[in-house]
């Protein structure tokens, strides 16, 4: 719902109104107010400043969780344009529950990811950013989808990025999309920040070009989707990671450079999707036994699925991939339904 379509509520709400008043005029022969007030706000009027006069426009008396309702209904930035306008949705933008900051939503005439950007179009975006979060408490926030830009010679370029994830990553936080730019970025993810606050309730993770190091202490037990790119972390990190996070059912590593031998646990009882993509990897066991699809693109791994019974769909992408399929499928994963491959740079004869 846009602004356009909140305008057309409200003012079928006005005529609805003007019939009942109307109405009560001709029957009564006078005015009347008259209004239910139970789980009902009171009359509103919102006021606007237009020369220097304030003008003010009566709202449809609605209930304040209906007004709410349709506030979190809204696109973020007319949310946002309408908590700006509007003194009734200013309480509830506090709590506007999806969040999304990206070159496209706050910048889009820029192409901020561009190294050729200038340091003060950035500026104006994480400035515009952390007004916007700076008027939110925080609370009921659902999913937070961040891009962050920074300017790597500032003293501190990732001040900016610590406070707003203080802000916005809070209990009952199910979506977390976070993408660090340029891609050489050294920010060191707060996995405590997880830890504390949301253990029972993030189901979607994604994190790129940044470290990630957590401990035996992240335990992410409601995590279905985890996807990470060109994230600096060790096998022995996402092992811990993937120990406590028994709801996983989507695996997805993509430029993973620090991992060398990766162990699919057989307490990962619903995965059913994992990608490696253009990682460094030699050898991937896998133990989930009801893992049914795997998208691999890594040059000479060692694969092991002894333990994948259901493992029905095979992705292979790599050069020479081949003749890898011919010399190990066979033997590593033998009741393979369907193998689609991706090769180049190989010839191959038939006969």
């Amino acid at each position: 719902m846009g602004l356009m379509a909140l305008n057309r509520l409200m003012s079928r709400q006005r005529e609805q109104k003007q019939k009942r008043n109307r109405g009560r005029m001709e029957a009564n022969n006078g005015w009347i107010t008259s209004f239910s007030k139970r789980n009902r706000s009171p009359c509103r009027e919102d006021v606007n400043s237009h020369g220097g006069k304030k003008v003010r426009y009566p709202m449809p008396d609605l209930p304040e969780d209906i007004w709410c309702h349709i506030h979190f209904l809204l696109p973020m930035q007319d949310a946002a344009r309408a908590a700006c306008l509007s003194r009734s949705f200013q309480s509830s933008w506090k709590c506007y529950p999806n969040l999304t900051f990206t070159n496209e939503t706050m910048c889009p005439k820029e192409n901020l990811w561009k190294r050729t950007t200038g340091s003060n179009v950035i500026r104006n975006y994480n400035n515009k950013i952390d007004r916007v979060l700076r008027n939110h408490s925080g609370a009921g926030v659902k999913k937070l989808s961040l891009e962050y830009y920074f300017i790597p010679c500032d003293a501190e370029p990732y001040h900016h990025l610590t406070s707003w994830l203080q802000i916005a990553v809070t209990p009952g936080i199910e979506q977390l999309d976070l993408t660090l730019f340029p891609q050489d970025a050294t920010f060191n993810f707060p996995c405590m920040l997880l830890s504390d606050r949301c253990q029972g309730s993030m189901q979607y993770l994604h994190l790129a070009n940044l470290n990630f190091h957590p401990t035996f202490q992240l335990g992410l037990r409601t995590l279905k989707t985890l996807h990470l790119c060109n994230v600096h972390i060790t096998e022995d990190e996402l092992g811990c990671l993937l120990t406590h996070s028994f709801a996983l059912a989507h695996l997805r590593l993509q430029y993973c450079h620090d991992i060398f031998r990766l162990k699919i646990p057989y307490l990962l009882q619903r995965l059913r999707f994992l990608e490696v993509l253009e990682c460094s990897l030699q050898v991937l066991e896998i133990n989930a036994p009801n893992i049914s699809r795997i998208r691999l693109s890594d040059f000479n791994v060692q694969l092991s699925l002894e333990k994948s019974w259901k493992m029905k769909n095979l992705m292979l992408n790599n050069s020479c991939v081949i003749s890898y399929a011919i010399d190990n499928l066979p033997s590593c994963a033998p009741k393979v339904e369907t193998l689609t491959i991706h090769s180049s740079y190989e010839v191959f004869s038939y006969y």
